[in-house]
């Protein structure tokens, strides 16, 4: 009863996020919360409707709703009528040009928690909608914390650059170390930012990592999961990568040195992310039958020579065994898949 009764509320900022949760994740009221904070700049009603905090990603979602607009827009706007509700992410040049024109929006790349700076942090993203409506623009953002060192936990105060337009030669280093602590961070500006309270709970018991370590021993690559998170949104995955003895020398004697640009000069060398990346993108979710948990969903969250990262809605009931298994003609290769669980 209480898992349906968890279920069936509804938070419009996984609408926006499901490539990266799944809808209305089962756990979603473990983690987020609405109605955070309302202000009205040049015109401009700012709302801070959704945010939650998973133990390693930072979700929030924030409405402008311009106040001397009268017509929806995006693909909102009458020219766009009939579009499916699926289809209509994404605003067009003008709409952004009208929330300019009232000076209000993100200004600079950082945002800041009790007071802190993070900056933007690498594998954060957001989407970008119109409504039904008039004059309101919605934003959608996730902020992978965890790729900084953060972490959160209690009621923090966090601080976004979605106010008032700031110029952005005041805020320069060269011209303003004032504004700059002592390691180069900027400090909180006084003007253009919203700032308000999120209550993060203990999040961080909810979260369980586990680190298998179980070598996959490839042609091509040895990979293992070195750390496997699981909150309750969503499933990290991480592995370490290295190339097979050889293949990048005998990959390079088949398809030239690397990469060369018109006038014939090696702008870099083939490496192992070369060499092993259709087996990465190939990878699949599975149980230890070979049976795919996510139909259809791509879990790659980029990889390189040494490293990839899989991302997946939370898992609901965990099989005993759970493997990143490459497709072969449709069906899942467990002799070449990495042991996740």
């Amino acid at each position: 009863i209480a898992t349906a009764a968890v279920a069936a509320t509804h938070w419009n900022l996984f609408d926006a996020l499901s490539f990266l949760t799944g809808a209305n994740p089962t756990n979603a009221d473990l983690v987020m919360r609405r109605n955070l904070y309302q202000t009205t700049i040049n015109n401009v009603e700012i709302t801070v409707r959704e945010a939650g905090y998973d133990g390693r990603t930072l979700l929030i979602q924030y409405a402008y709703r311009m106040l001397d607009v009268d017509t929806p827009l995006g693909l909102y706007r009458e020219e766009f009528a009939g579009y499916p509700e699926d289809q209509r992410e994404g605003i067009l040049e003008e709409d952004s040009n009208l929330l300019y024109e009232h000076n209000v929006g993100w200004w600079i790349d950082q945002l800041w928690i009790d007071g802190q700076c993070v900056d933007m942090p690498g594998n954060s993203g957001g989407v970008t909608t119109g409504t039904p409506n008039p004059g309101e623009i919605v934003q959608t953002e996730y902020w992978r914390l965890d790729n900084e060192g953060v972490t959160l936990s209690g009621t923090v105060e966090i601080s976004l650059p979605i106010g008032e337009r700031q110029p952005l030669e005041e805020y320069m280093w060269a011209e303003h170390p004032e504004k700059y602590d002592a390691d180069g961070n900027l400090l909180l500006p006084e003007k253009g930012i919203v700032t308000f309270t999120l209550d993060t709970d203990d999040i961080l018991s909810k979260v369980r990592c586990e680190y298998p370590n179980i070598p996959m021993e490839g042609e091509t690559v040895t990979a293992q999961a070195a750390e496997v998170c699981y909150s309750p949104l969503m499933t990290y995955i991480t592995l370490e990568l290295e190339a097979a003895p050889g293949v990048v020398e005998a990959y390079q004697a088949e398809n030239g040195k690397g990469y060369y640009d018109e006038d014939g000069n090696l702008l870099w060398e083939y490496s192992g992310m070369d060499v092993f990346g259709d087996w990465i993108c190939s990878l699949r979710l599975v149980d230890g039958e070979g049976t795919e948990l996510f139909p259809g969903r791509y879990g790659n969250n980029g990889y390189s020579d040494e490293w990839a990262e899989f991302l997946y809605p939370c898992i609901g009931d965990l099989p005993e065994e759970l493997y990143l298994a490459p497709f072969v003609d449709g069906r899942a290769d467990l002799t070449q898949a990495v042991k996740v669980k």
